[in-house]
């Protein structure tokens, strides 16, 4: 159970956890998407933008053809004839975290933040990658693009963001038989993004950007202890992730599946911080 009897106000709340509740994620609504070759499913309650315009993914959205990659979104252009890749975005997930202090007080540890998308790269002239199912290559274009980001960033007089300086910073995980590659960005002022790719082919992509929001106060290094508690939801939400290979003439149920939520914060909450 996530509970402490004080909290030192003066230092990071993080710090002096030892875990967090947030609502389980098999106790939320399930989402279905036919993506062509691939169904794809994960749970959480789907952020709906209430501003600007959005061009969220459809349920059924095959990934190999162009048209199912937005070219504009709220006026501004997201990609040209020389981008290196494309992409598409699913609706956001966003889940509350909490801790109880002492007998009656519960305290808002923060929010963790899921963004999820498809991305495709284009010829190789454009991306310098021929086969994303090559583990080098994936690795390459995975550090290329972060690289390119930060420098645009950086050029833009963003001064606190960061990201990894060598392609030996991205991590590996087995994670239910499927290869992921982990590299950590973010701003320094702000929030640390853990952002995890694996392979759909080998011109596709799907990317999980988990962001722990607020968890840490600006320019706070966190512990290891901190770092592996704050990414307790993300291990929850990734164990909860479906990603089948679709057979040909195959159908799938799309669309949203509400669960009937029998659990409260805190109860059945399952630490998955050790894969």
């Amino acid at each position: 159970m996530a509970k402490v009897d004080s909290l030192d106000l003066g230092h990071p709340i993080i710090e002096q956890l030892n875990d967090i509740y947030w609502l389980p994620f098999d106790a939320l609504p399930i989402h279905h998407y036919d993506l062509g070759e691939w169904h794809l499913s994960f749970n959480g309650k789907l952020e709906i933008q209430t501003y600007g315009v959005y061009n969220y993914t459809p349920y059924n959205t095959p990934i190999n053809a162009e048209e199912s990659y937005p070219r504009f979104s709220d006026g501004r252009s997201l990609w040209d004839n020389k981008s290196p890749y494309i992409w598409f975005e699913f609706h956001p997930i966003n889940v509350g975290c909490s801790v109880d202090v002492g007998p009656n007080d519960t305290w808002i540890v923060g929010t963790a933040c899921f963004e999820i998308r498809v991305i495709q790269i284009r010829e190789p002239s454009k991306s310098g990658v021929f086969d994303l199912s090559d583990h080098n290559q994936l690795k390459q274009f995975i550090f290329n693009k972060h690289k390119d980001n930060l420098g645009h960033f950086l050029d833009s007089g963003f001064n606190y963001v960061f990201s990894a300086w060598s392609i030996e910073e991205i991590k590996e995980y087995k994670l239910k038989g499927r290869n992921w590659y982990e590299i950590i960005d973010g701003n320094r002022s702000l929030n640390w993004r853990f952002n995890f790719y694996t392979n759909l082919s080998d011109k596709h992509l799907l990317h999980i950007a988990y962001t722990p929001d607020q968890f840490w106060p600006p320019f706070h290094i966190p512990s290891e202890k901190a770092l592996r508690i704050s990414k307790s939801p993300l291990w929850d939400f990734m164990d909860n992730l479906e990603i089948t290979k679709m057979e040909k003439g195959s159908e799938v149920v799309t669309g949203t599946i509400e669960r009937e939520t029998t659990s409260s914060w805190g109860e059945d909450t399952e630490d998955l911080s050790g894969w």
